[in-house]
């Protein structure tokens, strides 16, 4: 009965070593075919980043717009009125503004600064640079 075991345990082993051939070829093309549905769905999801990724830098490049137009309106105001001070607009936007998270906190502080006294011209002629910096393609 030993005799017969040992015979059925041998032919175990011949059987595995003659499916694992087999075995072989159907993992690498196991392998290949989710090589080509991972590529599939790696552009499909590429497509929709740079969708988003589009949407995200235009939505910035307005927020960027938005504070030159109100740095500019403050500095025309300067420019109109012997006796300047901030206006309540230019506070508001600040204020408006910072709930945006993807506007930069240095233009935050830079609001500020003109807010606590800083003149306005700096910053106004300090803008190309900023948009150079900040506006995204």
């Amino acid at each position: 009965m030993i005799d017969q075991l040992k015979s059925k345990l041998e032919d175990l082993e011949l059987k595995k070593q003659d499916m694992k051939p087999k075995i072989d070829e159907i993992n690498a093309r196991r392998e290949e075919e989710l090589q080509d549905i991972n590529k599939k769905y790696d552009h499909l999801i590429s497509e929709i980043s740079v969708e988003i990724e589009n949407f995200e830098n235009e939505l910035n490049n307005e927020l960027i717009q938005s504070f030159e137009n109100i740095v500019m309106q403050e500095f025309d105001t300067k420019r109109s009125t012997s006796m300047y001070s901030i206006t309540d607009g230019f506070k508001a936007y600040r204020n408006s503004i910072a709930e945006f998270d993807l506007f930069p906190k240095e233009l935050l502080d830079r609001l500020d600064k003109v807010i606590d006294g800083a003149p306005i011209d700096n910053l106004a002629y300090d803008l190309e640079n900023i948009k150079g910096k900040y506006t995204k393609s």
